[in-house]
């Protein structure tokens, strides 16, 4: 008979596993500049945000992918060379450039997301209802311990 876990215990291996799943995403990222020819995860990131929101500055697109300024401008400028983005001069502020998808960058992400969702949805396949909402749940508890400690000026673990 399989012994169940203390809640120490417990916490302990979601600790674990956060760390492990965060290694990957870093992993994942390392891998980006050893694929040429490829979009790098960055920039299918912004792409995303884009789609999300439609028209953005670059600043606020920065902010939305969680990327600095300067890395957004040099994936936008790839982005835009390659025609999956078009940066056009604000109507409402002529100071600001805005950055929009154009139809080549939302085919692109169509196909993407369509190899990704499938692959996400084979991977938590086997999980109830209860048990991704439980772990939508918990991670969203995990960001905001980690921007609360932040914004306390400890460090992050």
């Amino acid at each position: 008979m399989e012994r169940t876990a203390t809640r120490e215990e417990a916490v302990a291996r979601l600790g674990s596993a956060f760390k492990g799943a965060l290694g990957a995403v870093r992993r994942l990222r390392g891998r980006d500049t050893h694929r040429p020819g490829e979009l790098s995860f960055a920039q299918y990131h912004l792409l995303f945000a884009l789609a999300e929101r439609e028209e953005l500055s670059a600043g606020e697109l920065a902010l939305a992918a969680d990327l600095s300024p300067a890395t957004v401008t040099q994936l936008l400028d790839s982005l835009a060379s390659m025609g999956f983005v078009e940066r056009v001069r604000s109507e409402r502020d002529r100071r600001v450039v805005t950055c929009t998808l154009t139809e080549p960058g939302r085919e692109l992400l169509t196909a993407r997301r369509s190899r990704f969702e499938r692959r996400w949805h084979a991977a938590l396949a086997e999980f109830s209802v209860e048990q991704v909402s439980a772990a939508a749940a918990i991670i969203d508890r995990l960001a905001a311990f980690y921007d609360g400690l932040d914004a306390e000026g400890h460090e992050s673990a």
